[in-house]
Parts: C-alpha cells; structure tokens; sequence
C-alpha cells in the first residue's frame, strides 16, 4: 500500500516537472503575440494621424473653392442727379474771415485701407515649438476669454467656430523649412513612405520641439532600413500644423502636453516634400 502511494507521487510529480517547459512556452508564446498586436496598434496609430492631416488639407482646400465660388457684390446703384439750386446773392466773404467757408473746397482723404493679417513671421518657423506657440497667441487673439469660457452658450460658440478657424490656420501656416533634427525611429506605411520621428535641435543643440517627417520615393528608399535611432540629420521640406478638435479635452494630456493648444484643441507639425541629409 505504501508502495503504491509512493508510485502516484512519484508520477504526480514527474507530470508537474514536464508541464512547467509547456507552460512556459506558452507564455512566452502569449508575449509575442501581444508585442506583435501592439506593433500593429502603433502603427495604425500613425496611419491615422497621416490620414488626419490629409484630411485637414482637403478641408482646407474645399474652404478655398467654397470661398473662390462666392458671388461677387452687386455694383452699387448708380447715383441720382441732383437738381442744384440757383446760388443765391450773398456778399462776398472778407478775406481772413475765419467764420467763412475756404474759397476752395478741401479733398476728402479716405482712411488706410486695413492690410491683411500676415500668416506669420520667419521666427514663427524656426522649429516646432515656435510653430505652436505662434498658433497658441493667434487662439488667444481670435477668441479672447471664451477659449476657456465656462459659459454654455459662449462655450458652444467657440467649439461651432474651431473648425473653420482651424482649417485656416493650417492652411495659412506652411512654409519651406531647413531644421538640424536628431532621429528617433522610423515606421514604413503604405504607398512605399517612410514615417521618421525626429526633433528638433537649435544651434546650442537645444531640443525645439518634435516632428514627424515624411519620406516618399527616393528619399524613404534611401532610408529605409538604415539605423535611425540617436542619428543626427539635416532636415528640408514644407512643415505644416496638423490640428485636431477633440471637444472633451480641456487641459494637457499627460505626456502630450507639448501638443495641446488651447480647450479642445491640440497640434503637431508634420514635414513633407522632405529630404534628409547626414
């Protein structure tokens, strides 16, 4: 009997030892396969934020025909002819007389015609953080206090009026760019582009801001399985804001907080036509 107990022990035993490696490997098994779905969620991550942007620029551009297809103002009413009465006998005006009318009548001088808004200044584009700190005051000056307005009524307003007031901005703040950058990664998408995170240095290799660069044809192939990570590059191409709505946000998203812009509103620069150089 004791003999007997000892035996199923012993096997007992045995099978725990031999289903320890199996369930390791199915852990380790489980582990690739959620490395892998994150891979994928990252990168459909960055997918989307490309779409965004083009979205963006089309909404801008259907801004610009809708604006082009305005009809143009009636032509003022031609003017009525005055029947002018006979001028009466009055005695002519001593000269210097200072109560009377001047002998000729003085040219009517219109005002200055108000100059368009600029869409920014050079320094608006030395890097990324200039960009949206330049977008952060023009938020400010465009909608004032209501921006953070607790008021329902002038807290809908502004959400109404965001979105046209975004596709402008991004419309109008584009610009040829030359930015020293230090790589961090790089991501392939469709259509054979390349997707590089990089940010941007000042000339006391201060980081300014971070950007996402956009690699198309001859210039992703020449990158395109390169070591990315921590290199040093010479970036030109057209930055341009990318700006999101999301009307539940209301202050900094922990670690994002370089993009937020204002309530309900965040931003990030994106660079295309670009070329990089070591």
């Amino acid at each position: 009997m004791i003999m007997t107990r000892a035996i199923t022990v012993l096997f007992a035993t045995i099978a725990v030892l031999c289903a320890r490696p199996a369930i390791a490997q199915v852990d380790n098994d489980l582990q690739r396969q959620v490395d892998a779905l994150k891979e994928q969620v990252r990168r459909k991550d960055i997918d989307l934020q490309v779409l965004t942007a083009k979205v963006s620029e089309l909404e801008a551009k259907l801004a610009d025909c809708e604006r082009s297809r305005e009809p143009a103002p009636a032509p003022p009413p031609a003017p009525v002819p005055e029947t002018v009465p006979p001028e009466p006998d009055l005695p002519k005006p001593t000269p210097g007389d200072p109560f009377m009318p001047p002998a000729e009548p003085v040219p009517f001088t219109p005002p200055d015609a108000e100059e368009p808004r600029p869409a920014g200044n050079t320094a608006d584009f030395a890097s990324p953080e200039a960009m949206l700190d330049a977008v952060r005051i023009r938020l400010r000056e465009d909608f004032g206090s209501r921006a953070g307005s607790t008021d329902p009524m002038e807290r809908a307003a502004y959400q109404r009026e965001l979105k046209t007031w975004t596709a402008e901005i991004a419309h109008s703040t584009r610009r040829e760019v030359a930015w020293p950058v230090r790589l961090i990664e790089a991501v392939s998408v469709r259509n054979g582009r390349l997707l590089v995170q990089a940010v941007v240095l000042d000339e006391a290799n201060r980081e300014r801001g971070h950007c996402t660069i956009e690699l198309v044809g001859a210039a992703s192939k020449a990158w395109r399985g390169a070591s990315i990570g921590g290199r040093r590059a010479s970036l030109r191409g057209l930055a341009t804001l990318e700006l999101t709505i999301d009307l539940e946000l209301q202050e900094a998203r922990p670690f994002r907080n370089d993009r937020f812009i204002g309530p309900c509103l965040e931003g990030r620069v994106i660079v295309t036509q670009a070329v990089l150089s070591t």
